[in-house]
């Protein structure tokens, strides 16, 4: 562990904010926030992880005012990466530790609609102290996360930023005005689909589910064509003997936030908006949904896709390698007609 002090003079340094770029160029569309519900998210200067090419990475800070809610979320996610770094699509953990701000206060969680206002949402102003975790000293990490938090220190975790397109951006008809599919087309959706259900696949074989499948957590990388998955916190790992049951649920959310949104240009009706969200509204959420076609539905989609489409949403599928397989051959359909 290294100690360090942290500040707009100091070699480590919090910046511009990370977790407010959906509000600032999309306000016209009524498009959510992208203000995590635990955490706040920012550039980070720090010489030994920038990388040689200025690549800053992402500093993911606990909450300030909702440390209690925050931190089993944060002990999950930790776990969570720590246990699935070495699985394709999963944005892997460069450190952890512990910061405490000595001046300076939060800024604003509102996106700047000009330049005048950047100021006012950059981190930049804080400074103070922090404690520096490398990977092979996670565990140390967590071993220490109740204590330091009691004590008034806040637990971060930094992570490589993701300059790949948010699926979000490519895929939801009401931002592209019903375009999407021009630059982000079916075989790429169901390609993605394909390389999630591998993710999901590979979680559930190590007991964990992810649960907050909303699409503004996958990245699309066009040039390798490979899919990316934020945000675990809301995941956990199953313990109490109904993981299989867990895990069909764990399917059926991504099926009726994320697959119907990335086939459809929408979510399934009645599955849990997007936005911020609590562990309690997922839980809470269907456990089975009814489809509704448009004209533009079935102009865009096969009968075969919907069929597929139509049996994830009424959890049909058991596993996520089952579900993968029927995208695969769907995916395989779309490329030989392409």
């Amino acid at each position: 562990m290294e100690k360090l002090s942290f500040g707009p003079n100091k070699r480590m340094k919090l910046s511009e904010p990370l977790d407010t770029w959906l509000s600032a160029g999309l306000r016209d569309f009524a498009v959510p926030e992208a203000v995590g519900s635990s955490a706040r998210v920012f550039r980070l200067d720090y010489p030994p992880l920038t990388g040689e090419f200025d690549n800053y990475p992402a500093i993911k800070v606990m909450r300030p005012d909702k440390i209690d809610y925050a931190l089993p979320l944060f002990e999950n996610e930790v776990r969570i990466l720590d246990k699935m770094q070495d699985v394709p699509g999963i944005t892997p953990l460069l450190a952890t530790g512990f910061i405490k701000v000595a001046e300076g206060e939060w800024p604003d969680e509102i996106a700047p609609l000009s330049t005048s206002l950047v100021e006012k949402s950059s981190a930049l102003h804080l400074s103070g102290e922090a404690e520096l975790y490398s990977t092979d000293e996670t565990q140390d990490f967590l071993s220490h996360i109740k204590d330091r938090t009691a004590e008034g220190w806040l637990a971060f975790m930094i992570l490589p930023r993701r300059w790949e397109d948010n699926l979000y951006l490519r895929c939801d008809s009401g931002y592209t005005r019903g375009e999407y599919h021009r630059s982000f087309s079916m075989s790429d959706a169901l390609q993605a689909a394909v390389q999630i259900c591998h993710i999901l696949e590979a979680a559930h074989d190590k007991g964990i589910v992810y649960l907050d499948h909303k699409v503004l957590h996958y990245y699309w990388n066009q040039p390798r064509e490979q899919v990316f998955v934020l945000d675990w916190n809301i995941g956990r790992f199953v313990t109490n003997g109904n993981s299989e049951e867990v895990f069909q649920f764990d399917l059926l959310q991504f099926a009726a936030r994320a697959l119907h949104h990335l086939m459809a240009g929408r979510q399934a009706p009645g599955s849990v908006k997007v936005g911020p969200n609590r562990p309690e509204e997922i839980q809470n959420a269907p456990e089975r949904y009814e489809p509704i076609w448009t004209y533009d539905d079935q102009k865009r989609l096969t009968q075969d896709e919907m069929d597929v489409l139509t049996n994830a949403l009424q959890g049909h599928y058991k596993t996520a390698a089952d579900l993968g397989q029927d995208l695969q051959s769907l995916y395989e359909k779309r490329k030989s007609q392409a």
